[in-house]
């Protein structure tokens, strides 16, 4: 395997010689926040897929978790694309956290904060990422999506992401592929790390915000959706609203468009003619083709 090399506080090491302590306040305490972002081989060469939506948001995660980043905003750009041009990033994805290394043995962080930044080819390792964007059987988990007053849903804070390991790990002992979570009033909110959407006739529809991540990529495929002439509606909706719809899909970093086969025992068509569409679409937004669409890319050169 290709050594791959890390950026962590200005220097590039070895991404096996990055550590942290287990008693730092990040590891113990779930404290670091996070990006994760595609990196796309675009027509024109490998780019960023919303390089400046990700940083605003690791920007914003830092301020609602009280956290003054030791860097700005074109620093942490420019240390990003340093980072994807070092292992020669093709088709992959930039991952990147904000943390607390010092060991702290109370609730109370530190002033130290580091910034460690992943850039991956999953040629590199050994991954294909076509495999992962087949269509997939979804159970809805007993456990719920944290409710806002609770914590800070809007951010991308590590500690918040056990809610939904542990709603995917029960299901996946269920026989099924993906997980679906609830709110805490019983509507439908989103996958443990993907927003979902639900098509009936030329009509989408996905749940409204409150108690999900307004995803990036969530974004972007509404605004292709209304390009498309598939008006979208943010709508509240109830596990037993599904059995009106024809198809449905996620959206997430990884798989823009993930068709969905069944949830439960409701079964859709998958992949859809419009999620089919969409898919193809976003390919096309993905890899620079699409002009009115080139906004969101931003070249590694």
């Amino acid at each position: 395997m290709k050594t791959i090399m890390a950026w962590i506080d200005g220097d590039f090491i070895k991404c096996t010689d990055a550590k942290v302590p287990i008693l730092s306040h990040s590891f113990s305490r779930a404290s670091a926040i996070f990006e994760v972002m595609a990196i796309t081989p675009a027509k024109k060469g490998p780019a960023f897929f919303c390089l400046d939506e990700h940083v605003d948001r690791f920007f914003y995660s830092a301020e609602r978790t009280y956290m003054p980043l030791p860097l700005d905003k074109e620093q942490l750009k420019q240390a990003l694309m340093a980072c994807a041009r070092l292992n020669s990033v093709q088709n992959g994805l930039a991952k990147f956290y904000a943390y607390y290394p010092d060991i702290e043995l109370g609730t109370n962080a530190s002033d130290h904060i580091s910034v460690a930044i992943f850039c991956l080819d999953y040629a590199h390792l050994g991954l294909n990422p076509e495999r992962s964007c087949k269509p997939v059987s979804v159970g809805i988990s007993q456990y719920r999506k944290l409710h806002p007053d609770t914590a800070e849903v809007h951010a991308k804070i590590v500690g918040n992401y056990v809610n939904g390991f542990l709603a995917k790990a029960e299901i996946r002992r269920k026989g099924f592929d993906e997980v679906l979570m609830l709110d805490t009033t019983g509507h439908v909110a989103e996958g443990p790390t993907s927003n979902i959407f639900f098509v009936t006739g030329s009509n989408v529809h996905t749940p409204t915000k409150e108690n999900v991540l307004p995803g990036i990529t969530r974004r972007i495929i509404m605004e292709v959706l209304g390009e498309m002439g598939y008006p979208e509606k943010e709508t509240r909706i109830l596990p037993e609203d599904m059995k009106r719809y024809d198809e449905a899909f996620f959206s997430g970093t990884l798989n823009p468009v993930q068709p969905i086969s069944n949830i439960e025992d409701k079964v859709f068509k998958f992949p859809g003619p419009i999620t089919t569409e969409l898919k193809n679409r976003m390919h096309e937004v993905l890899t620079g083709e699409l002009p009115q669409y080139e906004k969101f890319l931003t070249y590694v050169g």
